[in-house]
């Protein structure tokens, strides 16, 4: 299904965001930079046909504007992410904080973070707002929450990792769902379903993400991907997994490295996971959140915006 008139309409709107904004030419351009480099508009576009399927009514600059905050926090967010994880590639070039700066980086994050805020109270909708600062402040958390988990030597739980999983990457998928349904009318029945569909919809997202930075190059990826997260001894939910199945030899490297952090090269990190029974165990993983995400969609009544959500959501099925 063809997506681009969507994600057309979204980048018109965000190439037109520093009419809007309050900083000098200086900070928009950088702004205008992060936001042109690229970028798939999955949360945009989530909130968009949301509205669409729940309330049948036609798109305005009021939904937009909410929808195009969550792009903005989703951008702001990875430029401390990059900087928290080493990552030296994002959208096939140099990290932000690589080009610029961490201090310029930072400041970006807060100034694009405020101008989100300020785009999502055009709504004049308190509860809208409110959506936005949840999703905000368990992001706020998040990185507090993985330096907790991932210090030390001891091994984290899947409950562990699926709860990091939840804060950095189902909030904001909740967040684009639920505000899409708030725009229009619709049921608390219809706010509690969609924001289900928003946490299956982060978790297949992130398990997926996860294993195609084992499977496939950096530059197929098109950022860092696994070469980070195992330098940097991220236990990740692919990894966990990978330390109750695995048997023997291996299983006893990965601790050593992983927990104990014993020094093994990267390559051969990557080679014993990449082999392991922990691959299918996440396909089967990811491809159950998709269905339960799926079959929240298949309840309401068939409409273009509801085939195209669902379209999105089977796009996370793994094809390799």
């Amino acid at each position: 299904m063809d997506l681009t008139p969507e994600v057309e309409q979204i980048n018109k709107y965000l190439s037109k965001l520093r009419h809007q904004s309050p900083y000098d030419d200086e900070i928009n351009d950088l702004i205008d930079d992060i936001l042109q480099k690229g970028g798939k508009r999955i949360r945009p576009l989530i909130c968009l046909l949301s509205f669409e399927m729940i309330s049948n009514e036609t798109r305005n600059d009021l939904n937009y504007a909410a929808a195009c905050a969550l792009e903005i926090i989703h951008n702001a967010s990875l430029l401390i992410d990059d900087i928290y994880d080493k990552d030296f590639y994002r959208r096939k070039e140099k990290s932000f904080y690589l080009q610029y700066s961490t201090f310029t980086a930072i400041s970006l994050s807060y100034s694009m973070s405020s101008l989100a805020l300020s785009l999502a109270s055009k709504t004049n909708t308190l509860e809208i707002m409110d959506e936005l600062l949840k999703a905000l402040q368990t992001l706020s958390t998040s990185l507090f929450l993985e330096q907790k988990f991932r210090s030390g030597t001891n091994r984290m739980t899947k409950k562990e990792a699926l709860l990091l999983i939840d804060r950095k990457t189902s909030c904001l998928f909740e967040a684009a769902s639920v505000i899409g349904v708030l725009m229009g009318t619709s049921s608390e029945t219809d706010r509690e379903q969609m924001k289900k569909f928003g946490k299956f919809f982060g978790r297949a997202f992130q398990l997926r993400d996860d294993l195609l930075s084992i499977l496939i190059s950096t530059e197929e990826l098109g950022k860092s991907g696994v070469w980070t997260d195992i330098s940097n001894r991220i236990q990740t939910y692919i990894v966990l997994e990978a330390l109750e199945i695995e048997k023997g030899e291996t299983k006893k490297i990965l601790e050593e490295f992983f927990i104990q952090k014993k020094d093994y090269p990267i390559n051969q990190i990557k080679e014993i996971v990449s082999n392991s029974k922990a691959i299918q165990s996440i396909r089967d993983l990811t491809e159950n959140y998709i269905n339960q995400a799926t079959a929240i969609l298949e309840k309401y009544p068939i409409s273009a915006s509801r085939s195209k959500l669902i379209e999105i959501t089977n796009s996370l099925r793994i094809q390799i």
